[in-house]
């Protein structure tokens, strides 16, 4: 399918594009709150138990070991997903209602990309009656699957994959001869509780082991057999889970999108088919590489090809020889590095920078953008902005001038004479304030310096809306621009775990402990 071509960003707005409207999602929560505020708290229904989906596909969770203290002997995808949550009641129905799709049942490596296709398909259709959903997987290739989830589901909802590092046990059926240490059953069980909590709502995908939130985008496996072997390369985790508490310390950024069209991305897979996926391949880069790999790639139909390069994504002469002969041919080309972090920016004919994506990620954005584009810039523009994200808050540094106050104070002389300033209004042209203390004919003067009748000419930048004013401010449609904004703030903490789009009634069910 083909989009459109927009016009290519400036070099200063490359991977940012303009600043993103942080205020969305505060909008859409005060909106909430004003519905809240003028609804009968006999209304107000208790909360339900959240609604989790578990999509099993098999992997190491599910594994069968060839005994209990065998930690990397062990057959994938053996035990069900009924057999494996059986062993978790009943703690596990005090969180959530659970229920299960068994996608599938084998190792992550064995799933193709129409597979991929099916289960974007499969967790969309799960979030239509679901509160968040669950992928279970072979952490062989989970970032890749979590990736591929958050590249292409539409729902804000919550969706976490998680895994394990040790098989789940060895007997017939997951309740028999259990490994020791298992990481499962934990893993498995702070999933569900992480979803039914709704707190990485707009997050997209996140990735879930060994107690930690990572962001699909930036996850890797760092360790072929330790149960921490997820690792996020100089920006760490997300967060991470303590017993029934979920501490997060930061967010992908889309979440600043949260509330907008803007939040999903171009990938809307029910426009397509899994036919129109293309066959996109990886070349690694290393000391004097041959070109071969390339040319083949090229000859077998390939229509992109990611480089794997050394440093900042350089590659061999032949194989750049081979890139120039490819690109003649119609294949897009993604510049990437092999050293696991840091970004390529650069770029040329038939070249697309693939800035800090991994090799295997920067796959999977490049096979989606050649099923959605034949445009190149249009392409470009996708992995500036969809495949990098990145919080720009420069426009709100210069939000808008000091508010000044509108009157001008007054000084009171001991004497208990009239003021030296002038009053704001005088009756009949006398003094505001007789002396002897006898009440006033005027208007009193016990109102803090600076509060008028009359609305402030607040901004309508950030800072106007901070202000809470009522004619710039994000009170003013409730018509409480006089309430004062620690008012105002406090009502938007009391409902900022479940405002956006009024998906949020359960988040905080998860408090009780398992």
């Amino acid at each position: 399918m083909t989009s459109s071509t927009p016009a290519r960003p400036s070099d200063s707005a490359r991977r940012r594009g303009s600043a993103r409207p942080i205020a969305a999602a505060g909008a859409v929560t005060l909106a909430v709150v004003g519905t809240l505020a003028l609804a009968s708290p006999a209304a107000v229904a208790a909360p339900d138990k959240p609604v989790v989906t578990v999509v099993a596909t098999g992997g190491t969770i599910a594994g069968k070991a060839t005994g209990r203290e065998a930690f990397t002997s062990y057959r994938a995808g053996t035990y069900t997903m009924d057999d494996l949550l059986a062993q978790l009641q009943p703690e596990i129905a005090e969180i959530a209602d659970v229920n299960v799709i068994q996608f599938g049942n084998k190792g992550s490596g064995g799933y193709t990309i129409s597979e991929f296709y099916d289960l974007t398909r499969t967790v969309e259709q799960a979030l239509e009656t679901s509160d968040g959903v669950i992928v279970t997987t072979g952490t062989d290739t989970q970032e890749e699957f979590a990736y591929w989830l958050d590249l292409t589901v539409q729902s804000p909802k919550p969706v976490v994959t998680t895994g394990a590092m040790r098989p789940w046990a060895a007997g017939d059926s997951a309740g028999e001869a259990p490994v020791f240490g298992a990481d499962g059953p934990a893993n498995l069980f702070t999933a569900i509780r992480l979803a039914a909590s709704q707190q990485t709502y707009c997050f997209g995908t996140v990735l879930m082991l060994n107690d930690e939130i990572h962001a699909a985008r930036e996850v890797t496996k760092g360790n072929a057999t330790m149960n921490d072997t997820f690792q996020t390369r100089l920006v760490g985790a997300l967060g991470w889970v303590a017993g029934s508490d979920i501490y997060l310390n930061r967010a992908p950024a889309r979440v600043l999108d949260c509330g907008t069209d803007a939040w999903a991305t171009p990938f809307d897979l029910s426009t397509i088919s899994a036919g129109d996926l293309p066959a996109v391949e990886i070349m690694y880069n290393y000391q004097a590489a041959s070109g071969a790999g390339i040319r083949a790639f090229a000859d077998a139909g390939a229509t992109g090809i990611v480089t794997a390069g050394t440093g900042a994504g350089g590659i061999s002469a032949d194989a750049s020889a081979a890139r120039r002969d490819a690109v003649a041919r119609g294949v897009w080309f993604v510049s990437t590095t092999r050293t696991g972090s840091g970004a390529v920016e650069s770029t040329g004919e038939g070249i697309i920078a693939g800035l800090d994506l991994l090799p295997q990620k920067a796959r999977l954005m490049l096979m989606l953008t050649r099923a959605f584009t034949t445009d190149i810039e249009q392409a470009r523009v996708w992995f500036d902005t969809v495949a990098a994200p990145s919080f720009d808050m420069s426009a709100y540094a210069d939000a808008g001038p000091e508010p000044t106050p509108s009157e001008e104070p007054t000084t009171e002389e001991p004497s208990g004479e009239p003021t030296t300033g002038e009053p704001s209004e005088e009756p009949s042209g006398e003094p505001s304030e007789e002396p002897s203390g006898e009440p006033t004919d005027g208007p009193s003067t016990d109102a803090p310096t600076g509060v008028t009748d009359e609305p402030s000419d607040t901004s309508s930048s950030p800072a106007g809306a901070a202000s809470g004013g009522s004619s710039g401010g994000p009170l003013a449609f409730t018509g409480a621009g006089s309430v004062p904004l620690v008012l105002g703030v406090a009502l938007v903490l009391i409902v900022s775990g479940a405002a956006v789009h009024g998906h949020r009634r359960r988040a905080r069910h998860l408090t009780m402990t398992a």
